[in-house]
């Protein structure tokens, strides 16, 4: 699958923006994805980077737009290459999954695509035409959707093969965030990428509607990884030393998430929670009910873990993550 040449073949150094056609809406509208390129004056690799494959996590795109609009081309080797909004139809609609009658609508589950599928499936098959096959190294930018989240990790794929898996892993410690988790990423874009042996993660930051420090805070971040990613690639001048980071797999992931729909107290609400060692038993936050002002629940550490996510106090379905460490006994800290 892919095309044999990028669209941005003949471009030279600088700035450069399409639209890549998926398919014609029954609106009359042509579906089509943004690419954003930028390329530096002297040869080397091509990052390629997606946002918005979940339609309400629209804080790296806004982070990313930042650092493509300050980049100094004149230093940079090599390109990025970045669709800026993966599942526009998800996004209008602000939601997760694309609005579609038939088939799997989740776009971060359904990679190489198809480009006979559902729409869902042919907008994977472009970016994977378009974007992932031309690419050298590959990020899933995702963040938290609506509601407010606390989180700075980033994910890579447990199923990789050995090599492509270590060049993942020293990418995402490169990225910089205070969490590395080998995670189960079958059918994403990164996991696809894998599988072609382009070396990929997902950074998951921040959330939406976090107030003007928090935000501002996490778009730092993710312009930081960002730029120690492409430094890591030899894009840009200099090195790169990852902080201490908690490494952590599947099997020590605690997710504690509620029995009951309600209003969730939450008792971890800043981003410098992160990261707090929890002792089994310390209650974490509770759910209240709306209706009758009951407390429905009280939800507690299931074990002494690292807390790296979290959510701020507001309304919860039952079953949403709510809260999830790292179980102490199971992780281990990198220097």
């Amino acid at each position: 699958m892919g095309s044999t040449q990028p669209l941005w073949e003949d471009q030279k150094e600088g700035r450069w923006f399409t639209r890549i056609e998926v398919t014609t809406m029954l609106n009359g509208a042509v579906l089509a994805l943004p690419l954003h390129v930028v390329t530096g004056r002297r040869e080397g690799p091509t990052l390629g980077i997606i946002t918005n494959v979940h339609g309400d996590e629209f804080l790296p795109t806004t982070a990313i737009r930042q650092l493509l609009s300050e980049m100094d081309t004149t230093g940079m080797k090599g390109r990025l290459a970045v669709i800026s909004v993966a599942n526009p139809l998800a996004t209008a609609n602000f939601g997760r999954q694309t609005p579609e009658q038939h088939g799997r609508t989740d776009l971060h589950e359904v990679f190489p695509g198809n480009p006979r599928g559902n729409t869902t499936q042919m907008i994977a098959a472009a970016i994977t035409e378009h974007v992932i096959s031309h690419a050298d190294a590959f990020i899933d930018f995702h963040s938290g959707g609506s509601g407010g989240r606390l989180q700075a990790r980033v994910d890579y794929s447990a199923r990789a093969e050995e090599d492509v898996k270590r060049r993942s892993f020293a990418l995402a410690r490169a990225f910089g965030m205070p969490f590395v988790h080998e995670n189960d990423l079958t059918g994403t874009a990164a996991h696809y990428a894998n599988g072609r042996g382009i070396p990929a993660f997902n950074p998951e930051m921040g959330g939406s509607y976090l107030g003007p420090e928090n935000t501002a805070l996490y778009a730092k971040q993710a312009i930081a990884g960002l730029t120690n990613v492409m430094t890591a690639l030899g894009m840009l001048e200099g090195t790169v030393k990852p902080p201490r980071q908690l490494h952590f797999g599947l099997k020590s992931r605690r997710e504690i998430r509620p029995k009951n729909s309600g209003y969730l107290v939450s008792l971890y609400e800043r981003p410098d929670d992160l990261g707090k060692l929890v002792k089994a038993g310390v209650k974490l936050g509770e759910v209240v009910d709306i209706y009758s002002y009951q407390v429905l629940e009280e939800m507690a550490a299931p074990c002494d873990g690292y807390l790296f996510f979290s959510r701020y106090s507001g309304v919860v379905g039952a079953g949403t993550q709510a809260f999830a460490l790292a179980e102490a006994a199971t992780s281990a800290w990198l220097e």
